[in-house]
């Protein structure tokens, strides 16, 4: 394509589209009629990603490099069997080099009555390696709000109380992708002295910040960005920070904030703040009651392959304050992305590279596709009046092209679960045993770019 020329003088207008160049992998399912998105993965694992300045601190805080594992959930609905197989296609899209050493899937059995989640928020700096933690809500449990209204007292009840794409939106946003002016959401959902246990559930999307946004705003000696946290009535009826609140890691993911004990009086109303451009969906609390009975079958990879495939059209969905979402049928092979130098992994099977956590895994570029399935036939009969829905688990990293992301336009460094920093000194060392160099001859073979040139 030619360049277009503006010479001095020229009374021309230049529109350029704001698209999001870096977020995580894409994740599509085999859904019955055809592939359709689901969510993002590999969320937890921003390698060499500056965070910003932390509340307290002076120092530039960085995605931790050993937050590598994730569970997601995928929704029955989303997943049927093909040929005695369910298929999981993970997609690079973005300017972005993934890394993925283990995936799995777990099918959750439960009554019908019951809907299950796990959390799927973000609180920086990145806590260490994910436990699975499982939510099961009965739905006579399920508690909606009786008032939703922002800090002008705009009233958000009927955008929250059921997972729509109606979003709590617009934000007052600044000069800096995914900073909007500080904004609250207070919830209103009655009386909750009668309960045991309290647990609020957030479901929506971030538009996000990038590496170059956060170093910006660190530079300018200011914790840029403030995280979503909650706040309670006091006796004096005044507000009190009692929790911090994850960030929805992509689109559409469900944050889960445990309150229980936190309510400083009778006042059981709760405020969400943050400056963040976070749209929230739905939002419920599910309070009291025994846990609900759920079996969990963890099912391993039965096959993988890497090949290109190309880039999705993206849209607005839920319309103008809708995530960006991607059509899995309507695809170009040509990339918009500058390339990321280094040695991938070759094209074809990839089974043995993600059966486990061992340093020896998938890298795959912006255009390519790992297709991961899973014996359908693994999972136990379902009892009557029982329903399936599943979790993905995946230990992986993800490194951004921004341009100040650390050795964010080359493949290496290679990261390892035993490195302590991203980049990694020369005190550490990605493996080198006879394994690691037989996987780096064998799989890692496939070179893309050049060096550039000043």
């Amino acid at each position: 394509m030619a360049p277009t020329v503006y010479y001095p003088g020229t009374e021309e207008d230049v529109l350029e589209q704001q698209i999001l160049k870096g977020s995580c992998p894409f994740l599509y399912a085999w859904d019955g009629h055809g592939f359709s998105f689901v969510t993002d993965v590999m969320w937890r694992s921003a390698l060499g990603m500056p965070l910003g300045i932390m509340a307290g601190g002076t120092d530039i805080a960085s995605a931790p490099p050993h937050a590598s594992r994730e569970y997601m959930r995928v929704p029955g609905a989303a997943l049927a069997p093909r040929d005695g197989r369910y298929i999981l296609q993970m997609t690079e899209e973005l300017w972005e080099t993934g890394y993925l050493d283990a995936v799995k899937l777990l099918a959750v059995d439960h009554p019908d009555s019951v809907d299950v989640y796990v959390n799927e928020g973000f609180v920086p700096p990145a806590p260490g390696p994910a436990e699975l933690r499982l939510y099961t809500v009965p739905r006579s449990s399920l508690r909606p709000p009786v008032a939703a209204t922002d800090e002008q007292g705009t009233d958000w009840l009927p955008a929250l109380r059921a997972r729509d794409d109606r979003y709590v939106a617009p934000l007052t946003l600044t000069r800096y992708q995914g900073i909007a002016t500080l904004h609250d959401l207070m919830l209103d959902f009655g009386d909750l002295s009668g309960s045991d246990s309290v647990h609020l559930f957030l479901t929506g999307w971030i538009f996000p910040t990038d590496a170059s946004i956060n170093l910006a705003l660190a530079q300018r000696g200011e914790a840029g960005v403030i995280f979503p946290y909650v706040e309670v009535k006091d006796l004096q009826g005044r507000w009190r920070r009692v929790a911090d609140v994850g960030f929805p890691s992509g689109k559409s993911k469900t944050v889960v904030v445990d309150l229980t004990g936190k309510f400083l009086s009778a006042d059981h109303r709760v405020r969400l703040r943050t400056n963040m451009e976070v749209y929230w969906d739905q939002a419920f609390v599910a309070a009291g009651g025994a846990s609900s009975p759920a079996v969990i079958t963890t099912l391993e990879p039965a096959g993988a392959d890497v090949h290109y495939r190309g880039f999705s059209r993206m849209y607005r969905k839920g319309g103008r304050y809708g995530p960006e979402w991607p059509v899995y049928s309507e695809v170009s092979r040509e990339s918009p992305w500058e390339s990321i130098v280094g040695r991938y992994t070759r094209y074809g099977d990839v089974l043995p590279l993600v059966r486990a956590p061992d340093d020896m895994y998938v890298v795959f570029a912006p255009g390519d596709e790992v297709t991961v399935t899973f014996d359908a036939n693994a999972a136990p009969p379902l009892r009557p009046g029982w329903t399936r829905d599943f979790l993905l688990y995946t230990d992986a990293w993800l490194k951004d092209s921004d341009r100040n992301t650390a050795a964010g336009n080359t493949v290496a460094p290679l990261p390892f679960h035993g490195m302590s920093r991203y980049p990694y000194g020369a005190d550490e060392a990605y493996p080198k045993d006879a394994a690691h160099e037989r996987y780096l001859q064998s799989y890692n073979t496939r070179r893309v770019g050049r060096a550039l040139t000043p």
